[in-house]
């Protein structure tokens, strides 16, 4: 029986890209509101927070096994 396991670092890589994707997007949609630099860093404290959930989220799914379906290679 094969197991699938996700190391933690990739995990994080994940979701690090994931947010500065997000960081991008939300400073976009924030610039037409506030400042530039204000939208910058309202984007960056949010996506912060929303790193470390994501983070947490990822490793507690990562010991989920349902939907998950692995086969032997022949």
């Amino acid at each position: 029986m094969l197991k699938v396991y996700e190391t933690k670092k990739r995990s994080l890589i994940k979701a690090v890209s994931f947010r500065v994707i997000e960081i991008a997007v939300d400073s976009l949609i924030l610039s037409f509101f506030v400042t530039p630099a204000v939208a910058i860093s309202l984007a960056v404290a949010i996506e912060g927070l929303c790193l470390s959930v994501h983070f947490i989220f990822e490793r507690i799914w990562n010991k989920i096994n349902y939907g998950r379906h692995i086969y032997e290679a022949d």
